[in-house]
């Protein structure tokens, strides 16, 4: 069998619809709740499920964590603008700290500096207990309203 043949067809859009295209928000693909927020600031829980687990480290996977960590930081920025405004990611860095496998994550979104184009904001995962899961540095553009 050839490389092209072992390729999936992505420009087949016949295919069902996943469950994945049917959530309502990127916050509910992962699994994701509110716990709290105010200006500049927005708490995250999000469970940790076996599918976060890849079966060879027993860990929660790298890529999970950075995109609760996004998704702190976005809701937190969005206590500060008006309705409709529209965000994109321009730029995330994180530093993995510790390991973790079961329980929940709590991620801590704050908004360092908004100006008229770019904001810049920080956030904090930890497990429930209180430790240190990650920390992540990031930037974001408004890109006008939807």
């Amino acid at each position: 069998m050839s490389v092209e043949e072992q390729q999936p067809n992505l420009s087949d859009t016949s295919s069902s619809i996943s469950a994945a295209d049917q959530v309502e928000s990127f916050d509910e693909l992962l699994g994701a709740e509110r716990l709290d927020s105010g200006p500049g600031w927005a708490r995250l829980r999000m469970p940790i499920k076996p599918r976060h687990i890849p079966t060879k480290s027993g860990r929660i996977q790298g890529g999970i964590v950075m995109a609760l960590a996004d998704t702190a930081i976005t809701r937190a920025l969005f206590t500060l603008l008006p309705e409709g405004q529209r965000i994109v990611t321009v730029e995330l860095k994180i530093n993995f700290i510790g390991p973790v496998s079961e329980g929940a994550l709590i991620a801590e979104g704050r908004v360092i500096r908004k100006g008229g184009t770019l904001a810049v904001g920080d956030v904090t995962v930890s497990d429930e207990a209180g430790a240190v899961i990650a920390q992540g540095l990031g930037t974001w553009m408004m890109v006008g309203s939807r």
